[in-house]
């Protein structure tokens, strides 16, 4: 239950101190200065008790790649806190019901990056509604010494004149992928100067393959330079054109820099991620699961309508939808005849929405159930609604 005489809002121009005053006490401070640069993008949930501000949820709206080609409006969580003689009394809960509401005719999800699947934290967000979307494993590689490569490191501003060359390698790598933030001419420069590189600085480094010429392949990498993080060379993107031989060029260069400063290389990686098996020829260590990436629907209808790869296979069908926590229409053909309700664990049924469930597999393992429906309605919702891989880009974390 909430705290009595709790008032939840989004935040309007003006309450730039407000939000600072519960951002900043709990996260590395920005300045209002920095908060203003990037509102109204950047908005925020707030929590009142009278007038004193006790919560603040910063959301970062952007557009989101579910699949290839299918970029929806989304709403990065941030920097979530409450003040710390107010916690455990329903305001998180709260200021996220609120998100939903104020959100709810701009965006499709709200997401947030996360880890500790043991938390406190992780379970807050699960209780709230969000559910595991990609799940991400570090890894971590000590270069050995003697390291040499045909790449070579560049100004990053090198990004401006070579941004058609980019755009190809990034694309040549990651078009039949989703699980980010899609590209396009200045995205670079926007995500580089984004709150999370003011607030936990990184010294950059380019590489580009080859040293001269178009560019092939390119890696931009990052090293935290906050007090408390650990200095490591991060990879932040790789993309490659003529694939794993370019990215290795560059993985290769970043390594001898990282050797040279007796510092390891690290990514998150995700079961698709298409330099998994290069970085495992590298010598890369994985661990245990760390980060996943998280989401709840907001408008699940509409998000529908969006996804659905080819809505006329479903003309014949009023679908439902029916899950521990709610049931709801979700859509209806223009020639409906038959009426089938999707029964799964709400789990199931964000991916589902998200693009991250195998539709066919899911029956058949029962974790999806169809009441009125057979195999052939699995198959045409398999096919209007395919699986697809996300791979995760530390340049995009907020």
């Amino acid at each position: 239950m909430a705290l009595e005489g709790l008032v939840c809002r989004e935040c309007r121009p003006g309450d730039t101190a407000d939000v600072l005053q519960v951002r900043n006490a709990i996260f590395p401070p920005i300045t209002a200065e920095d908060w203003d640069r990037y509102y109204p993008q950047m908005t925020a949930a707030l929590a009142y008790r009278g007038d004193e501000p006790v919560g603040a949820i910063p959301l970062d709206q952007r557009d989101f790649l579910l699949a290839p080609g299918l970029s929806v409006p989304v709403a990065f969580e941030n920097a979530v806190g409450v003040k710390e003689e107010y916690r455990s009394q329903g305001i998180g809960g709260a200021m996220i019901e609120s998100a939903r509401e104020f959100m709810a005719d701009r965006c499709d999800l709200l997401m947030v990056y996360r880890g500790g699947e043991r938390s406190t934290g992780y379970r807050f967000y699960v209780k709230s509604g969000h559910q595991d979307l990609l799940y991400l494993r570090p890894a971590h590689w000590i270069p050995p010494p003697g390291l040499s490569s045909e790449a070579e490191q560049a100004d990053i501003e090198v990004r401006h004149e070579c941004e058609a060359e980019i755009l190809q390698a990034y694309s040549s790598t990651y078009a039949s992928y989703g699980g980010h933030a899609p590209r396009h001419p200045g995205y670079w420069q926007q995500a580089l100067s984004s709150q999370v590189f003011i607030t936990v600085p990184h010294e950059i480094l380019f590489y580009r393959y080859p040293a001269a010429g178009a560019i092939v392949a390119y890696g931009i990498f990052g090293i935290p330079c906050q007090q408390g993080y650990t200095e490591t060379v991060r990879v932040l993107e790789i993309a490659s054109s003529n694939g794993p031989a370019g990215a290795a060029e560059v993985i290769k260069a970043a390594g001898a820099e990282a050797h040279k400063r007796d510092i390891a290389v690290t990514d998150y990686v995700s079961v698709a991620h298409p330099y998994r098996d290069l970085y495992r020829q590298f010598g890369f260590a994985e661990g245990e699961r760390q980060m996943n990436i998280m989401g709840q629907v907001i408008a699940p209808q509409r998000l529908f309508q969006r996804v659905c790869r080819g809505p006329e296979a479903l003309a014949d069908l009023k679908i439902n939808v029916w899950t521990p926590t709610k049931d709801y229409g979700l859509f209806e053909g223009p020639q409906a005849k038959t009426e089938i309700t999707l029964e799964g664990k709400d789990i199931i049924i964000e991916r589902l929405l998200t693009r991250r469930l195998d539709v066919v597999s899911a029956v058949k393992h029962d974790l999806l159930t169809i009441r009125n429906g057979d195999g052939d309605i699995a198959e045409r919702l398999g096919e209007a609604l395919p699986f697809a891989p996300w791979v995760h880009h530390h340049l995009d974390w907020i």
